[in-house]
């Protein structure tokens, strides 16, 4: 979704029948790991002349300092949203933060995001059907425990489960070969 950037999420009420936006933040949706440490621009203040003699990728409909007009320090190697489009995905099918649904940004949502039916437009750039591949956009929320993938949850539990065991076998080990070296 990294250079779909126009994307856009109405909601359209059952109750009142009318269609308000649904606005989005992309700022802080990269790993802070990432973000100045994995990547970063090239030296200098100019990054017109640090990406002289370059061209954009031919799906791109900007430059890579062109990518935030607003905030100047989000272009190039520290835009975001490039930088989640960057990272290397683990398994073949994967989700991608595209923003946050804040509600500072939507005090009508205080209660969160209502039940009804959802229209979302997406400025379509980058040719997955060559690939072979889809694009889906989920609305998904966040716990204290994290995101809706419970893979992680239950290879943590698994993994917790086989140490635990293992320390009690290395346990009674230690405590048998403990009373056989001093006669006890």
């Amino acid at each position: 979704v990294f250079n779909s950037s126009n994307v856009e999420a109405v909601v359209s009420t059952q109750s009142t029948g009318i269609n308000k936006k649904i606005n989005f933040t992309r700022k802080g949706i990269s790993w802070p790991s990432d973000h100045g440490i994995k990547f970063r621009n090239p030296a200098g203040a100019d990054l017109v002349a640090a990406f002289n003699g370059t061209t954009k990728p031919p799906d791109w409909t900007k430059y890579a300092w062109e990518l935030d007009p607003e905030d100047a320090s989000n272009n190039a190697f520290l835009n975001e949203p490039f930088i989640v489009w960057m990272r290397v995905a683990a398994f073949p099918t994967f989700r991608k933060l595209y923003g946050r649904v804040q509600l500072d940004l939507n005090p009508e949502l205080e209660g969160g995001l209502e039940q009804g039916k959802y229209r979302l437009t997406i400025n379509y750039n980058y040719p997955v059907m060559y690939y072979h591949s889809k694009k889906f956009f989920v609305l998904s929320s966040t716990s204290i425990f994290g995101g809706r993938n419970l893979m992680l949850g239950v290879v943590y539990l698994v993994v917790g489960v086989l140490l635990a065991i293992l320390a009690a076998v290395f346990a009674c080990v230690v405590k048998k070969d403990l009373k056989s070296c001093f006669g006890r």
